[in-house]
């Protein structure tokens, strides 16, 4: 009988031990965890790497904030008949994005404010990073990547 009560209280140590275990581990897996969902909600939010532009995660939603907005370059409007609410819609209208070349699109020249070319966004100019991130895109083809 005494062996059995040592069987017994070893059985639950070893249940406690592992439910303990399991629990810290769980909570330093879930804590380290990094949020991946690519939440973007201001033109702060965009932040370009150096090469390997995402058109879903970085172009397209920088579009969707700064340019694809109601009465400016969205499907309902396209101000100047630059669309920009989705990849492509811009080939409507020649010469606005020229893949592989950014000397030529007029795209680049109104991001970079250049003397003639109305300043875009003009609520609020883009940043370096973003007009460098923006121009790598269209010289590596300006494509529809994830």
């Amino acid at each position: 009988m005494h062996n059995h009560r040592k069987k017994m209280k070893l059985c639950r140590f070893t249940i406690n031990v592992a439910a303990i275990s399991y629990g810290v581990i769980s909570l330093f897996v879930l804590s380290s965890c990094k949020d991946t969902s690519n939440s973007v909600s201001t033109l702060d939010d965009i932040v370009f790497p150096a090469t390997g532009i995402s058109y879903e995660k970085l172009v397209q939603p920088l579009f969707n904030i700064g340019c694809a907005t109601t009465s400016c370059h969205d499907n309902a409007s396209q101000k100047g008949n630059l669309d920009l609410s989705s990849y492509g819609l811009w080939k409507l209208d020649p010469g606005a994005i020229n893949n592989g070349d950014t000397t030529n699109s007029r795209f680049v020249w109104c991001i970079e404010a250049k003397p003639g070319s109305p300043p875009m966004p003009p609520a609020r100019p883009l940043v370096q990073n973003q007009i460098q991130g923006l121009k790598r895109w269209i010289y590596e083809g300006a494509q529809d990547t994830k």
